[in-house]
C-alpha cells in the first residue's frame, strides 16, 4: 500500500494552471524541424514557466527556416497553458549578432497569430540572466533507469511547475490485433502500456529527482499474448515460448540525486526498489526508434531484460562525453505474481560506458553479471551489450548487439537494427531487423538462428485535449532453419493492427512517451 499511494503522488502532476505564463527564454538551438516549425533550444531556467534543459518547442508566428542558423544563440519568450509550451518572438541574442546591427532599427514582425486570450501572469525581466543547469538536463534525459536516447530525440510529456518541482507526466498505450501464421501462431486482442510520472526540484546544490511507472498489463495482457520464437520468464512455473510475458504493474519506483562534482562533471546516485541497473542499451518500450512497435524484440531477453529489477542501487558520472555507471541489483526476473514488488538481496552486478559525441548521437558498452536470472533455468549469465542510436529528430535508429554466456547451456547472441522516420507531420515508417539465437524453443536441444523482419506504418489521426490517437500496422516475416519448418511451417509470419495513444504535449530529447 505505501507504493501504491508514493506512486499516486507522483501522478498528481498533470493538472496545469488555466492561466497563461511566460517568460524570457535565453539559450542555443540545437535543432529544428521545419515540418512541425519546432525549434530544439537548449537553454537555461525560465522562472515559473520552465527549468533548464534541452527541449523542442512550437514556434509562432515565425518560420523556423527563416531564424538564426543551429548553435546560434538566441533569446525568445516562452509560453505555457495547459501543459502547451511554445515560443514567439525568437531572434538572435546581441552576442550573436555582427557588429554594427545591434543598434539598427528592426521593423516589428507582421503579426501572424491571433491575440493572446490569456494575460502573462509571470512576466520576466528583459536584464534577467538564465543559467542553464546540467543536473537537471542530464535528469530529464533518461528514459529508462539511467540509460538515455540521443539528447535531440522526441519525447512526448505533459508538464508543469509547482513551485520548486519541475512535474512531468508521459506514457504510450497500445491497443492490438495480432493474427500468426502457422501450427505455433496465436491470435489475441490486447493492450501494451506504461505511465510515467517524474518531479524534480533543485536540492543542495544538485537535483533530486522521483519516478515512478506503472503498466496495466497484467490485467490488459493477461498471462502473455503470442509472438513467434519469443522466450523468457515462466508461466505456472513453466518456460514460456512462443509468446510475451506482461510488464509488471510497478515497473519503476525510483529516487535519484545528481549535483556537480567539477565544471564538465556530474555525478549521481539511483536507487530504486524496482528499476534498470546500468545494463544494455535503453529497452524497447522506451526506445525512440521503436516507438511505433507495439511488440517487443525477439532479442529482448539477450539485450535489455534487465530494465525491470528488484533492489537496484546505480553510482555514476557524467564527464564530457563520457558517462560511467556501475550498479548492485536483484539478478532474478519478476516471478509470476505481476502486480506486486519482486525486490531481493543485491546478487548481482553490471557496468556500463557511455559516450555522447553530439546531441544526434549516443553509445553505449555494457556488461553484467546476473544470478539465476530465469526461474526455469539453472546457472547464471554474464550478458555484454554494445549498441549506438542516432536521432534529428523525425528520424530515430538504433543498431543493438547482446550476448548471453551461460554458466550452464549455451551461448548465444543477438543482433538488432531498427528505426522510424517520421514525415508529413503525421506519418510514421518503422522497421526492425533482428538475428537472434534462441535456446529455449520446445523443438528440442540446440541453438537455432532466427532471422526477422518487421515493417510497418502508422498515422496520427485525432488529438483529444492532451492526447493523440494513431492507427497502424506492421508485418512480421521470419526466416527459419529448416530444421523447425515441420513445427512452423516453410514460411512463417504474423500481422498486427493497433492503434496508439500517447501525448502530444511539447517533444522533448528523450523517449517515445506520453
Amino acid at each position: 500500500m505505501k507504493y501504491s499511494i508514493f506512486c499516486i503522488i507522483l501522478f498528481l502532476v498533470a493538472f496545469p494552471a488555466a492561466a497563461e505564463k511566460a517568460g524570457k527564454l535565453e539559450g542555443t538551438i540545437v535543432g529544428r524541424n521545419a515540418a512541425k516549425n519546432e525549434l530544439t533550444v537548449q537553454h537555461g531556467e525560465v522562472a515559473g514557466v520552465m527549468g533548464a534543459m534541452t527541449m523542442g518547442y512550437e514556434v509562432r508566428g515565425q518560420k523556423v527556416s527563416a531564424l538564426p542558423a543551429n548553435r546560434m544563440k538566441i533569446t525568445a519568450t516562452l509560453h505555457e497553458n495547459n501543459g502547451a509550451y511554445w515560443l514567439t518572438d525568437v531572434k538572435a541574442s546581441e552576442h550573436e549578432m555582427p557588429m554594427g546591427m545591434k543598434h539598427q532599427h528592426m521593423e516589428p514582425m507582421p503579426q501572424t497569430m491571433p491575440p493572446m486570450q490569456h494575460p502573462m501572469t509571470m512576466p520576466m525581466p528583459k536584464s534577467m540572466p538564465m543559467h542553464a543547469d546540467p543536473t537537471s538536463e542530464f535528469l530529464m534525459r533518461q528514459a529508462s533507469g539511467t540509460s538515455m536516447n540521443p539528447a535531440v530525440a522526441p519525447m512526448h510529456m505533459t508538464m508543469t511547475q509547482r513551485g520548486d518541482w519541475m512535474l512531468m507526466l508521459h506514457g504510450l498505450a497500445f491497443i492490438n490485433q495480432v493474427v500468426q501464421s502457422g501450427p505455433r501462431g496465436g491470435d489475441k486482442f490486447f493492450s501494451t502500456n506504461w505511465v510515467m510520472g517524474m518531479a524534480d526540484r533543485p536540492l543542495g546544490g544538485g537535483h533530486l529527482m522521483l519516478r515512478s511507472m506503472l503498466s496495466l498489463e497484467p490485467a490488459t495482457v493477461g498471462k502473455k499474448y503470442p509472438e513467434l520464437f519469443q522466450t523468457g520468464e515462466t508461466i505456472d512455473n513453466k518456460p514460456i515460448i512462443d509468446a510475451q510475458h506482461p510488464h509488471d504493474f510497478f515497473m519503476e519506483l525510483a529516487a535519484e540525486y545528481a549535483h556537480s562534482i567539477t565544471a564538465h562533471t556530474i555525478g549521481y546516485l539511483y536507487a530504486a526498489p524496482m528499476g534498470d541497473p546500468s545494463l544494455g542499451p535503453v529497452a524497447y518500450p522506451h526506445r525512440a526508434s521503436a516507438s511505433e512497435i507495439p511488440q517487443a524484440a525477439l532479442s529482448h531477453h539477450v539485450q535489455d531484460s534487465t530494465h525491470i529489477a528488484g533492489s537496484v542501487i546505480t553510482i555514476g558520472a557524467l564527464s564530457g562525453a563520457l558517462g560511467y555507471s556501475f550498479s548492485g541489483f536483484h539478478g532474478r526476473e519478476p516471478d509470476e505474481k505481476r502486480w506486486d514488488l519482486d525486490t531481493g538481496r543485491i546478487d548481482s552486478w553490471a557496468a556500463r560506458v557511455s559516450f555522447d559525441p553530439s546531441p544526434n548521437w549516443t553509445a553505449q558498452i555494457s556488461t553484467g553479471h546476473l544470478k539465476h536470472p530465469e526461474a526455469a533455468e539453472p546457472g547464471n549469465i554474464q550478458r555484454t551489450t554494445a549498441s549506438i542510436a542516432y536521432s534529428d529528430g523525425p528520424w530515430n535508429s538504433s543498431l543493438i548487439f547482446g550476448h548471453n554466456r551461460k554458466s550452464e547451456g549455451h551461448a548465444t547472441s543477438a543482433w538488432l537494427a531498427e528505426s522510424v522516420l517520421q514525415f508529413a507531420n503525421v506519418n510514421y515508417v518503422t522497421g526492425r531487423g533482428e538475428i537472434v539465437d534462441k535456446d529455449e524453443l520446445a523443438i528440442g536441444r540446440g541453438i537455432f538462428r532466427i532471422k526477422a523482419l518487421t515493417l510497418g506504418y502508422s498515422r496520427d489521426l485525432l488529438m483529444m485535449g492532451s492526447l493523440v490517437t494513431a492507427v497502424g500496422a506492421n508485418v512480421t516475416a521470419y526466416s527459419i532453419p529448416s530444421a523447425i519448418r515441420p513445427y512452423y511451417g516453410a514460411s512463417p509470419h504474423s500481422f498486427y493492427v493497433f492503434a496508439r495513444i500517447r501525448g502530444h504535449g511539447t517533444a522533448m530529447h528523450q523517449g517515445m512517451k506520453m
